[in-house]
């Protein structure tokens, strides 16, 4: 099943994919900087730019593709391996906890201190249980509440489905003959779909891995295919099939939108269908314009510290629109808050540098020694 070719290649950190990453993460910022604090906007421009950003949320259907194509790789390449199950939970752990630990510490001393007792997006709507957080079943709570408790910390509901992915995925691999795997993917992409439907409110199966595990899924649909088929070729012959998929893709996703002005129970599964041949395309395409786009270098960059950057850049733009504009919350309502949120924006950037060279760069590194 995985030749040597493949091994290497999967081994090796792969720059079109981080550009992937870089866009993802740029998508999200563009969502929460923009689009989330000009909502109430009156302005012409305010009003065009929350417009534009307003599906900047897809970022994150973006980053399940791309982890369903990584971790499936990883697991179908070290299924047969005997420390299978210890060293890929091991090498999650090392790789994911360390940034979201922190992140809760920083969160539960922010909620201590008496100055921002008053800012509600950092220390108000705290239904959800902090141990919860801690337990990464957060989500859970957020789907039975139907809230999604502190707005600071609203993001981490993504880091909850990927964990649980991590714990329920490796299983499947290991027990489900290999060509079998496809058609379990495929029947879980679907399923997706019926899973959202019937709920009275969007938090549920916006927030649960069994109504979001479509994209997961069409990611590591990709990956069985990396790895047991010659992508290349069957992109190859398949481009023009995959670009009329793309564009059938935008045109059903613009009618919905414009007819209903939502994309209903089949959006997730409809952007993460072109995100997977975007993905297809990124791997086997490298040398055309996109792949050279995905290996610009701030692109590149901006995506090896996404992780940190999702992580804490919510947070840092409510520090900063207390300790500066000190009015309970965040948005742009003048030239003052944009100053502020460009601030936070350049901050969250820095520091999230900082964390992935001081902690999550060290922490994958010792993962790395654990051995397959």
């Amino acid at each position: 099943m995985n030749s040597p070719q493949h091994n290497q290649t999967l081994s090796k950190r792969i720059p079109e994919l981080d550009g992937l990453r870089g866009i993802a993460i740029l998508l999200v910022l563009s969502f929460h900087y923009i689009n989330n604090q000009l909502i109430q906007s009156e302005s012409k421009i305010g009003i065009a730019l929350s417009k534009i950003t307003s599906f900047g949320w897809v970022g994150v259907d973006l980053f399940f593709v791309l982890s369903g194509f990584l971790i499936g790789s990883i697991l179908m390449r070290t299924q047969n391996s005997p420390k299978y199950f210890t060293t890929f939970f091991a090498r999650r752990f090392l790789r994911i906890i360390p940034n979201y630990y922190l992140l809760l510490f920083i969160f539960i001393i922010v909620l201590s201190i008496p100055w921002f007792k008053g800012n509600n997006f950092l220390t108000g709507n705290n239904v959800i249980p902090i141990w919860s957080y801690f337990t990464l079943t957060h989500n859970f709570y957020m789907a039975q509440l139907n809230n999604m408790g502190n707005d600071s910390m609203s993001v981490t509901w993504s880091i909850g489905i990927e964990e649980q992915f991590y714990i329920v995925f490796p299983f499947i691999v290991y027990f489900v003959k290999d060509k079998w795997l496809p058609m379990v993917l495929a029947v879980a992409i679907i399923l997706a779909c019926f899973l959202r439907v019937g709920h009275e409110s969007w938090i549920p199966p916006y927030v649960l891995l069994p109504c979001r595990m479509d994209a997961i899924s069409f990611g590591a649909l990709v990956a069985w295919l990396n790895i047991n088929k010659d992508l290349p070729a069957l992109s190859r012959k398949y481009f023009k099939v995959l670009m009329a998929i793309i564009l059938i893709d935008v045109l059903i996703c613009a009618f919905l939108y414009f007819k209903y002005q939502d994309l209903g129970v089949l959006k997730n599964s409809l952007f993460a269908m072109t995100f997977a041949i975007l993905l297809i395309f990124a791997l086997t395409h490298k040398e055309g314009l996109y792949g050279r786009l995905l290996r610009n270098r701030m692109l590149v960059w901006v995506g090896t510290i996404s992780y940190s950057l999702y992580l804490f850049h919510y947070l840092i733009l409510g520090i900063f629109h207390q300790a500066i504009g000190n009015y309970g919350g965040v948005g742009i309502n003048n030239k003052k808050d944009l100053v502020i949120s460009i601030a936070a924006f350049a901050t969250s950037i820095l520091f999230s540098f900082s964390v992935y060279k001081l902690l999550e760069s060290p922490m994958v590194k010792w993962g790395k020694r654990l051995k397959y």
